[in-house]
């Protein structure tokens, strides 16, 4: 072990000799001159968000009974269940790409398609759509087509199915996909060999025998609802998004973004922990890139040495373990404070009552932090569509293809970003409003019971945007001369040519 790790430490230093030397979170090499300080962006951003309770609390006058929207039903006819079972072989051969490629290809993570595949196709991708569009995972998940297969086989051999059928231990809940959420998010923040090809296949292996034994011993609908962490994932970012499932297997639903996040079952305490997980692990990966954070690693490094390790594994770990605690805590709090100001309501029932209004808010910076990178490093996969094991293959002619690492610049995705959040927020905010008024008889007190919740989203929005920011844009003392005053006279002065920067995150692939 200690052998193969010190040969995959060097293959990724190799690979990150080749990469190009400006490159940042989001693959942009460059740095955006806002044409007015960060700090009217952050107290914009925060009013938006505060007026858009004011607003919602107005327009709520008289309309105490909310009811969730079950949207429009619109039929596909056969489409749909075809396209369900054309896309299961797909999956399923994906799966076995992943596979192939980490063990038998190249081990140079840019040559091999395994890394881009799973961190940049799957994981930013998949979120992103899935958010925007619809859950498409259920036709995408290999595991449950496999299983699912299986099942089939055994049926026509006269078996009642696969499954054994063991009774899920209720107080188990949905605590083992919150476990390996947080595993997942350090994964792909902390663990500096995650783009290891090799690594790469064994995690993809092991998750594979874990979800086919809890599917075979509990079913797969139980597995899957409780501890399969992907399919909680997918299916909590799909509930935001315009299309939803439909009533049979032919129809969809199309619904207003958000809309699917309010009703539904009662919300565990798990789940609170798992919606957390969600803001905290992408809040996170953004935080590694920021002064904060480097100045905290040297402090740490300078007063207790002993708990530092070259990796940083256990200043990553604790972080990553801190900003979720952090969160769960200020959210806890605040359900606290609500149930003193609403009395009669427990706070684990406010927490389950408003957990799911969060998932805007952590589609948002999903949205804020990848789509630039998705955009430049998804290009990666057009060269590896034709070479995907590293052979020196060019099987659809698109092996040198050179990714154009300008697709977008530091303002364009400054903008998406500071957009994104602010809507985020305001949908989070809207969705609180009418979860308060489907639960709280009296107007006055649904209005009151999602004031502190709009507090600690006003916070969030300022805290977000300014880690966000710090890769992107300068930190540097504005012109005296240059106030809001000016701007409004005279409009935005042409910002200087932007500074070519070096940040923490590398793409996969270089264009050098």
């Amino acid at each position: 072990m200690h052998v193969w790790r010190g040969t995959s430490s060097r293959l990724v230093i190799a690979a990150c000799a080749n990469l190009p030397g400006a490159a940042w979170a989001h693959a942009i090499g460059e740095r955006y001159d806002l044409p007015a300080p960060l700090a009217y962006f952050v107290a914009g951003a925060a009013l938006t968000v505060a007026l858009s309770f004011v607003v919602s609390a107005m327009i709520a006058r008289g309309a105490a009974q909310v009811h969730a929207s079950g949207g429009c039903a619109v039929s596909l006819g056969p489409l749909l269940p075809l396209l369900r079972h054309a896309l299961r072989p797909v999956a399923i051969a994906l799966l076995l790409l992943v596979v192939i490629a980490g063990l038998y290809g190249d081990p140079h993570p840019a040559k091999n398609v395994a890394p881009t595949l799973i961190w940049i196709v799957w994981w930013v991708g998949m979120s992103l759509t899935v958010a925007c569009v619809g859950n498409v995972w259920p036709a995408l998940d290999p595991w449950r087509a496999l299983f699912e297969a299986a099942d089939a086989l055994a049926r026509r051999a006269g078996m009642s199915g696969v499954a054994i059928g063991w009774t899920y231990p209720q107080a188990l809940g949905s605590w083992p996909a919150v476990i390996l959420l947080l595993f997942f998010g350090w994964l792909e923040v902390i663990y500096p060999l995650a783009s290891v090809p090799a690594q790469i296949a064994w995690l993809v292996l092991a998750w594979t025998a874990l979800t086919l034994a809890g599917m075979t011993l509990f079913g797969r609908a139980v597995w899957q609802q409780h501890a399969d962490v992907f399919a909680l994932y997918f299916a909590t970012l799909g509930r935001f998004a315009p299309l939803g499932g439909g009533p049979d297997e032919r129809r969809v639903l199309l619904r207003l973004p958000g809309s699917g996040l309010l009703g539904g079952d009662a919300t565990s305490a798990a789940i609170v922990a798992f919606v957390m997980a969600m803001l905290a692990t992408v809040l996170f990966d953004g935080l590694l890139g920021t002064q904060a954070w480097r100045l905290l690693d040297r402090t740490v490094g300078g007063w207790f040495p002993q708990l530092l390790d070259r990796d940083g594994y256990i200043l990553g770990t604790a972080g990553l373990l801190g900003v979720w605690l952090m969160f769960l805590g200020a959210y806890w709090m605040t359900c606290l404070i609500t149930a003193r100001l609403v009395r009669g309501h427990p706070a684990d029932a406010i927490a389950g009552l408003f957990v799911l209004s969060l998932v805007p808010i952590a589609v948002a910076y999903n949205f804020a932090h990848n789509f630039s990178y998705l955009l430049v490093q998804g290009q990666g996969l057009i060269p590896l569509m034709s070479d995907p094991l590293g052979r020196g293959w060019n099987l659809f002619g698109t092996v040198l293809y050179k990714p154009d690492i300008g697709i977008v610049d530091a303002r364009f995705t400054w903008y998406v970003a500071i957009g994104a959040i602010v809507v985020g927020h305001v949908i989070a905010v809207w969705l609180a409003h009418r979860a308060a008024l489907q639960a709280f008889a009296e107007l006055r007190v649904a209005v009151i019971a999602t004031i502190p919740l709009t507090v600690l989203m006003v916070i969030y929005t300022a805290i977000s945007l300014s880690i966000i920011a710090e890769p992107l844009v300068r930190f540097r003392t504005p012109d005296p001369s240059y106030s809001l005053n000016s701007i409004l006279r005279h409009g935005d002065p042409q910002p200087p040519p932007p500074a070519v920067s070096i940040t923490t995150r590398s793409p996969l692939f270089s264009t050098q």
